[in-house]
């Protein structure tokens, strides 16, 4: 379990000992949510929260390996898997990480966020491997990952799980490494969304 300790996951602002809200009071109504069903191709996908503000701030502290427990940010997501498995159970399968970018960073937030959501009807499963071992240098960010997926025919359908949804270009190429081998996808939650017409219609409504 990691902790905040004393400071602001936003900005920085020293935070009372004992608290577990994780932001200040300044940061935490700056965060906009973005609870809601959106297609990516045929894969309905949906995220907790807007990719912008103090939680953008937090994501970025945590791809520089400097991480804190998200379980408080974690209830619209609960949310979003239990309407999921209204109708039976998923197997929750964390989009993998460059082995490089793994190493440098000691964590990867998207199997934490599948051990935090993980339950009775949500267990962890191990069908995506990632095979690009060079890092992500920004002149790559358009090129998608290199997944291979193996087959597991006695297991639930899955919920593949991301830290951010920017293109949906990642999450379609893990549906499309599953779909091979025969297993079926139910839908992908993340923590946050960063495409930017989702980004401008939460922005401009103000949504909380």
């Amino acid at each position: 379990m990691w902790w905040f300790g004393t400071t602001c996951a936003g900005c920085g602002t020293r935070l009372a000992m004992r608290t577990d809200e994780g932001f200040c009071a300044g940061c935490a109504p700056a965060l906009e949510s973005a609870e809601r069903w959106l297609s990516v191709t045929t894969l309905p996908v949906a995220a907790g929260w807007a990719y912008t503000g103090p939680l953008q701030a937090w994501i970025g502290r945590c791809k520089q390996g400097i991480f804190s427990d998200p379980q408080f940010l974690l209830p619209p997501v609960h949310r979003l898997l239990r309407q999921l498995t209204q109708t039976g159970a998923v197997t929750l399968v964390a989009i993998p990480p460059e082995r490089t970018r793994l190493r440098a960073r000691g964590m990867h937030l998207p199997d934490v966020l599948v051990d935090q959501l993980r339950g009775r009807n949500a267990k962890r499963g191990w069908l995506l491997e990632r095979l690009d071992r060079a890092p992500v240098r920004r002149e790559r960010m358009r090129t998608p990952p290199v997944l291979r997926a193996r087959a597991s025919g006695e297991l639930p359908p899955v919920v593949l799980v991301d830290d951010v949804v920017t293109t949906g270009q990642t999450l379609t190429t893990a549906l499309e490494a599953l779909r091979q081998v025969g297993q079926p996808v139910r839908a992908a939650i993340c923590l946050a969304d960063a495409r930017p017409q989702i980004l401008a219609e939460i922005l401009s409504q103000g949504t909380r």
